[in-house]
């Protein structure tokens, strides 16, 4: 079966949100190794280099309700929705979709940051300053792939074009703050969604471990 564009955006998008999440289990993994192989540390460098380019492709999803806006817009799919009921079940699906799409994007960019953020509480690093920096590096990619339309593998095949760009977030206070701004909200995102796993995997584990137990 073949897939629609629409269909085929979606996947490939969602492909890339989790490869992060592929990453930073692997790096948790070679973190453990490294103590006794010292040669793991070259992959290790290599892999964490990689998670970091795309991890921004995780929150990223939250942007594509863009498309969402559009479409209401052009097709005036608010207002035909209030005089047709099929037109208000294909809104409700739309959105719907949309939800979900946004959501799956922001648990991959939580669970991505989950092993990583272990680590430097393992290695003793300052999780303020690894916290700040790393947000506002995420915003920033958010913004080089939604604004100037990068993509993460070009940080390789056109290196100097993606550093100047960022460079150039220097000369713009206003851009600057939006994305340090921008960075703030995903760092409120991410503590967010983190309580919320550890209360479900908690409450996962005391319901389920009570049934093992009667049994």
């Amino acid at each position: 079966m073949r897939l629609t564009s629409a269909e085929a955006w979606v996947t490939w998008n969602t492909f890339l949100a989790f490869i992060p999440v592929v990453l930073a289990q692997l790096i948790s993994w070679m973190a453990g190794l490294s103590r006794k192989r010292p040669l793991v540390y070259v992959p290790l460098v290599v892999a964490a280099a990689a998670w970091l380019v795309f991890l921004p492709n995780t929150c990223y999803l939250l942007t594509e309700w863009r498309h969402f806006l559009a479409t209401l817009d052009a097709s005036d799919l608010y207002l035909r929705a209030r005089m047709d009921s099929a037109v208000t079940l294909r809104l409700m699906t739309y959105t719907a979709f949309y939800f979900c799409y946004s959501g799956v994007g922001m648990l991959a960019f939580t669970l991505a940051i989950r092993p990583i953020a272990r680590l430097t509480k393992r290695y003793g690093l300052n999780k303020w300053v690894f916290g700040i920096a790393l947000f506002v590096l995420l915003s920033a990619g958010v913004y080089l792939g939604l604004v100037l339309r990068y993509n993460s593998w070009d940080l390789i095949t056109r290196p100097r074009e993606v550093w100047a760009s960022v460079a150039g977030l220097l000369s713009r206070p206003k851009l600057s703050a939006f994305v340090i701004g921008f960075g703030g909200f995903l760092a409120l995102a991410y503590m967010a969604i983190d309580i919320w796993i550890d209360g479900f995997m908690g409450r996962w584990k005391q319901a389920f471990g009570r049934q093992a137990a009667a049994e």
